[in-house]
């Protein structure tokens, strides 16, 4: 036996000195409380858009991941203008809720509607709502023309919510107005407008649009230029 074990020394010499293999070690976790990242265009998540705008409404987290989105199977359109919106899940209430997906007509002509959609940023999601865009590209020295005030007062019979603080994108050009956003409200739907950057009007100063409360219900005074 000890024959052997001489022989085998001799011929593979290498086998006397052989080393086990050694693991590298996975990397360490992330730092807890690290900020997250703003969402970046890239494949989409349960659904979303292959392609989305940088978000004009803030998100919020939770750890637990949605489901998968569902399949709805959409009614036909009430016309030509209308918009589906898909449906998604939400965060209520410490459980992922189904709201389903509906048709709707935008605010004015030229908005658009960003859909909903979930990210997963750092290990935790991010749910970031819908909301209507204008699809308005600011232009120095052209001054933004709001839509025309609606035929007749719009109402609302409940309190609309608190308008959102919302994460402007860079000042496009020097002295840029920012046009707030503001909610858009038809029967129990409630949808965010989001706002944007517009080149000021000369001796003219934006006066946001605001919900009006009387004594039976909410009236919509739209903004616009005033001197």
């Amino acid at each position: 036996m000890l024959n052997r074990l001489f022989i085998a020394l001799s011929l593979f010499p290498s086998l006397a000195f052989a080393q086990p293999a050694v693991r590298e070690r996975p990397p360490p976790p992330p730092p807890p409380g690290r900020p997250l990242a703003r969402p970046q265009v890239g494949p989409p998540q349960h659904g979303a858009s292959a392609v989305v705008p940088a978000p004009i409404v803030p998100g919020f987290r939770v750890n637990i991941a949605p489901p998968a989105a569902r399949v709805e199977v959409r009614p036909m359109a009430p016309s030509q203008g209308h918009v589906w919106i898909d449906g998604h899940w939400r965060w209520r209430g410490n459980r992922h809720l189904w709201e389903a997906g509906y048709w709707e007509l935008p605010p004015s002509t030229g908005y658009h509607w960003v859909a909903a959609r979930w990210v997963n940023e750092g290990g935790a999601w991010m749910f970031y709502d819908g909301y209507w865009d204008p699809g308005y590209t600011p232009v120095a020295e052209t001054p933004y023309e709001p839509p025309p005030a609606p035929p007749e007062p719009v109402y609302a019979e409940e309190q609309p919510p608190q308008n959102i603080v919302e994460v402007r994108p860079v000042v496009p050009f020097a002295g840029a107005v920012w046009i707030p956003g503001y909610w858009h409200i038809r029967g129990h739907h409630q949808r965010w407008i989001g706002g944007h950057w517009s080149a000021p009007r000369e001796g003219h100063r934006w006066e946001e649009g605001r919900w009006e409360h009387d004594r039976r219900h909410y009236r919509w005074v739209p903004g616009g230029w005033r001197r």
